[in-house]
């Protein structure tokens, strides 16, 4: 018996591998119906593309969603662990930016990451979060930057306003108290700071029309950095006092 032992091995090994067959979408309905939804988007993309209808693209969206809304953070090292996963699955199915489900999903969890990012005070916080949701819906983005706002000071959250303006086609957004108080205070800072470049665009760019009165109020008694960021585009747009032009000369702007 002992002898016959390697032989019987040997014959397990030469055996050929039988590979699984590929799923069906039968295979993939009745993974939805057991709500095996990483096995389901596992096994997705095994069926050829000319077989991915539409069934197959809702399959594929209830299972991206559920994981998303169900997923956990494993640990506090990653912050954005439930973030990536979104992001790389939206990545995978370009479909499911179109799917209001999925996209809903994935903001309310990148918001989540993002406040948990910004408790455990780790650096990157924001960039990450811009990288990771940067489709997120603009109601999405204008509460992620009023949430950086809160703990910071208010030019921090300048790149998360911008975003949320999206070139001036979220005109809603340009009355939005917070974004005014974060435009201000980035056009105090150095003209080369990213940031007061972020300010001067929405505010000369996409937002004039809801936040033009406060900076003209703003330039009497303002800053050289102000001055600086101001003078030239209200200049342009003939916003300027004659007692506010002769501030920008007098500051050599």
């Amino acid at each position: 018996m002992t002898h016959r032992l390697p032989i019987v091995l040997a014959c397990l090994l030469a055996a050929p591998v039988l590979a699984r067959p590929a799923a069906t979408l039968e295979d993939l309905r009745a993974l939805a119906a057991q709500k095996s939804w990483a096995e389901l988007l596992e096994r997705a993309e095994e069926l050829p593309p000319d077989k991915r209808s539409d069934t197959w693209r809702t399959l594929v969206t209830e299972a991206a969603t559920a994981e998303v809304e169900s997923a956990t953070a494993p640990d506090d090292k990653d912050p954005f662990a439930v973030a990536r996963k979104a992001h790389a699955l939206g990545q995978r199915y370009a479909f499911l930016a179109k799917a209001p489900g999925f996209s809903s999903a994935r903001d309310a969890r990148g918001l989540k990451d993002l406040e948990r990012c910004l408790k455990s005070e780790k650096s990157g916080c924001i960039d990450t979060y811009r990288e990771l949701a940067g489709d997120a819906s603009t109601e999405t983005t204008l509460q992620a930057a009023r949430l950086v706002k809160r703990g910071h000071f208010a030019y921090v959250a300048m790149p998360l306003f911008a975003a949320a303006v999206r070139g001036g086609k979220e005109a809603g957004a340009c009355k939005d108290e917070a974004l005014a108080e974060a435009v201000l205070a980035a056009l105090d800072l150095p003209a080369t700071d990213a940031r007061a470049g972020d300010a001067r665009k929405v505010a000369f760019e996409s937002c004039w029309s809801a936040l033009g009165a406060r900076l003209k109020s703003a330039t009497v008694g303002a800053s050289s950095y102000f001055l600086a960021n101001t003078c030239a585009p209200m200049r342009t747009r003939k916003a300027l006092t004659e007692l506010q032009d002769d501030l920008c000369k007098d500051a050599g702007q």
